[in-house]
């Protein structure tokens, strides 16, 4: 599949690049910087897909889209934008867009993913049964998109569903979640006897898959409630799966928070590990303040998990789980989301030190793929077997140089000096200077340089981020310097490293 890119930043261009480069059934064909250069590129050679962002100089994505369906071409064309672009994504889909991508969400594997489904849907385009199939691929996705939010939905959302075929009738709305993994490995199965509607079904996270239902207006609530909970039982006896369910609403508009509830619901599963129903732990006024608490509680983790190294950041994600599974942190994404954090960040480690992992592909596809508490244990445990982080480096041994270590790992990314960390610990600066060196094995500046350099590595191989803002975020003010030290140590540049993918 020929693919052009269109995008006036030239970081955004290089990462896409690159990107596109790992992915086998992809061409990248070229890439403008304004829509004009974009036709031009695009009369000459011919591309199957177009990613491109809305505001850009000349010519903006909007006037080349508009410019792409008058031509009747039938290129598939993906708009990048920002959040707060969000009213000139409706207008671009209203004007023939196929999808978009959210710039602060854009992550190698969500781009992987939306290019072999376009490459997949080429593949059945050449007769009417393979052109339905692909209309219902991108249909899913966009029904997905829409019912994932966690807000009420507007009369257009609303409209667009209906035009998707997404049929309900205001009473009696549920959802109820299963592990994807299940549905993957063997489908799905429902009651052939039940006065359940079934309105859609759609993939919700990379874990759950979620399908929403329907009961008869002739129904009372009461009996409505104890419906829901014979036909969810119903769905996880006949399957041995699984499952998590939601309260019922007469609403279509508050679906999203519907199936929010289901995958709390069976995120509780993910702690009990228990193959049976899960009906919902927390009633849906309480859900905002408890997803505000799970978050909190990850972004703290998340900075620890950084400032950390070694066997202690093993024992900081091992504490994490154990904190989750006793706060009931019910977003299992998150939970899992910070695992993987901690996997790179361990992976990368023992990178450094010569220890090369043995089954890391099949492991991480375990975290990513894990859906209880004790297979996320177990994959971690086993990683930190084979990082050998028990056997960690050279460490301090005296209190003030493990201070010192500590305030640099929690402040590497400020403007931070010997003269500063030796005040910290309550030492001369030329005693502080010989005794670092001394127990930590190198002087204080290459020990700052090789803690601010790995966390620009995790950022380039795990971010879109510029390089000149991943040079501020690791404390380095002046990009040009920060590149010229990390050629240094590395070999290439930051941007070499970001398109070799090392």
């Amino acid at each position: 599949m020929k693919v052009l890119v269109v995008d006036d930043e030239t970081m955004i261009c290089e990462w896409m690049q690159f990107c596109i480069s790992q992915n086998p059934a992809c061409q990248l064909v070229g890439i403008a910087h304004n829509g004009l250069e974009a036709l031009e590129l695009f009369e000459k050679e011919e591309p199957d897909l177009i990613l491109t962002d809305i505001k850009m100089p000349v010519m903006d994505g909007l006037e080349l889209l508009h410019t792409l369906r008058s031509r009747n071409s039938q290129v598939k064309v993906v708009m990048l934008t920002a959040f707060s672009d969000f009213d000139l994504v409706r207008q671009a889909l209203r004007d023939g867009a196929d999808e978009y991508l959210l710039k602060t969400e854009m992550q190698n594997d969500l781009l992987q993913e939306l290019l072999n489904r376009i490459a997949g849907e080429r593949k059945l385009s050449s007769g009417k049964e393979e052109q339905d199939m692909a209309s219902i691929s991108q249909t899913q996705s966009m029904i997905s998109r829409i019912l994932r939010q966690k807000r009420e939905l507007n009369s257009e959302e609303l409209e667009k569903l209906r035009q998707y075929n997404v049929r309900w009738r205001d009473r009696g709305l549920f959802a109820l979640a299963v592990w994807k993994q299940n549905i993957l490995n063997s489908g799905l199965s429902f009651p052939k006897e039940s006065q359940v509607r079934h309105v859609t079904g759609f993939d919700y996270t990379d874990r759950i898959y979620m399908i929403i239902g329907n009961f008869p207006k002739t129904l009372s609530e009461a009996r409505q409630a104890r419906q829901l909970t014979e036909y969810a039982r119903e769905v996880q006896r006949l399957n041995g799966y699984m499952a998590g369910v939601s309260t019922i609403t007469d609403e279509m508009r508050r679906i999203p928070f519907m199936a929010w509830q289901a995958a709390c619901s069976l995120g509780e599963g993910f702690y009990i590990g228990e193959t049976r129903l899960y009906e919902p732990r927390y009633p849906l006024a309480e859900l905002p303040r408890k997803d505000q608490m799970w978050k909190s509680i990850c972004a703290e983790f998340r900075v620890r998990l950084h400032q950390t190294q070694g066997f202690k950041r093993y024992e900081l994600i091992k504490e994490f789980l154990e904190n989750a599974d006793r706060q009931k942190i019910l977003a299992v994404e998150s939970v899992c989301g910070l695992c993987l954090d901690a996997f790179d960040l361990m992976e990368f480690e023992a990178r450094e030190r010569g220890i090369a992992l043995e089954d890391g592909d099949s492991l991480r596809v375990g975290l990513q793929q894990c859906v209880s508490l004790e297979e996320a244990q177990r994959v971690m445990l086993s990683l930190s077997r084979q990082c050998s982080l028990e056997a960690d480096w050279q460490t301090p041994k005296s209190k003030n140089i493990c201070l010192a270590t500590e305030y640099i790992n929690s402040h590497y990314m400020e403007q931070i000096s010997l003269e500063q960390v030796a005040a910290h610990v309550n030492l001369n600066p030329e005693y502080f200077s010989r005794a670092f060196k001394a127990e930590v094995g190198q002087t204080f500046v290459n020990y700052l340089t090789d803690i601010r350099l790995r966390h620009s590595v995790r950022l380039l191989e795990n971010t879109a981020l510029r390089v000149q803002d991943i040079a501020q975020q690791v404390g380095y003010y002046n990009a040009s310097y920060f590149s010229t030290t990390f050629k240094k140590k590395y070999g290439m540049s930051p941007y070499e490293y970001r398109r070799k993918g090392n």
